[in-house]
C-alpha cells in the first residue's frame, strides 16, 4: 500500500516538473531544447517587402531622369541620344486622354532636333514618383517647362507650362534607357509654374 502511494506521488512529481519545464519554454514539440544538437532549425524570417535592389534601381532611374532634363535644357544631343532607343516616343498634350489627338508626337529624330535647337530653357521636375517592375520602371509626376521654339515671334515671350506625365524606362545591356513619355495632363500655361486650377483651390480654402 505504501509503495503504491509512493509511486503515485513520484508520477505526480514528474508530471508537475514536466509542466514547469514546458511553461518555461525550454522544450519544443519534438521534445528537444533549442540550441542542442538535433534541434529543429527555426524557419527563416520573411523577406523585406521593399528589397534593397529595388531601392537602388529606383534611385538610378530618378537620377537618370534628372540628368535627361538637364541635358535637354543645355542642348546635349549626345547624352539624350545615348539614353534613348531607336523607337523612342514623346507624346505632347493630353488630348488623347479624352479620345482626341495629342498636340504632337515626336519620334527620336524629332525630339533630338528639339534638344539641338534648345527649345526649352527650363525643364524642372516636381512631385516625381517611380514604380519598379524588375528591369522596367514607370515614372509619373510633373515638370515645369519654359518653351521657346526657334520659329517664334522674337517679341513674344516664352510659355511657362505645367505638364503632368508618365514615362517608361527599361534596363538594357546593364544600363537604363528612356523609352517613352506621354503627357497625361497639360500643357497648362502657368505663370511662375503654378497650375491655375491648384491656385484657385488654394484661394478657396477658408482660414
Amino acid at each position: 500500500m505504501f509503495a503504491r502511494h509512493a509511486t503515485r506521488r513520484q508520477l505526480c512529481g514528474l508530471l508537475l516538473a514536466a509542466l514547469a519545464v514546458l511553461s518555461a519554454g525550454r522544450l519544443t514539440l519534438g521534445g528537444q531544447t533549442p540550441g542542442t544538437p538535433g534541434a529543429r532549425p527555426r524557419p527563416p524570417a520573411p523577406a523585406s517587402a521593399s528589397a534593397p535592389a529595388d531601392s537602388t534601381a529606383a534611385a538610378e532611374v530618378l537620377a537618370l531622369e534628372q540628368k535627361i532634363e538637364d541635358a535637354v535644357v543645355r542642348g546635349d544631343v549626345a547624352f539624350v541620344d545615348s539614353v534613348t532607343p531607336r523607337d523612342f516616343s514623346f507624346v505632347h498634350g493630353d488630348g488623347w486622354t479624352t479620345g482626341g489627338k495629342p498636340l504632337m508626337s515626336d519620334d527620336k529624330a524629332a525630339f533630338l532636333k528639339r534638344v539641338a535647337d534648345k527649345e526649352y530653357l527650363v525643364h524642372d521636375l516636381d512631385s516625381v514618383r517611380v514604380e519598379m517592375h524588375g528591369d522596367v520602371a514607370i515614372t509619373y509626376g510633373r515638370y515645369v517647362s519654359l518653351y521657346l521654339p526657334r520659329n517664334r515671334n522674337s517679341a513674344a515671350p516664352g510659355r511657362l507650362n505645367s505638364i503632368w506625365f508618365e514615362r517608361v524606362y527599361a534596363k538594357r545591356d546593364g544600363a537604363w534607357q528612356f523609352l517613352s513619355h506621354r503627357t497625361v495632363h497639360g500643357p497648362t500655361v502657368s505663370p511662375a509654374g503654378v497650375d491655375p486650377t491648384a491656385a484657385s483651390a488654394v484661394k478657396n480654402l477658408k482660414p
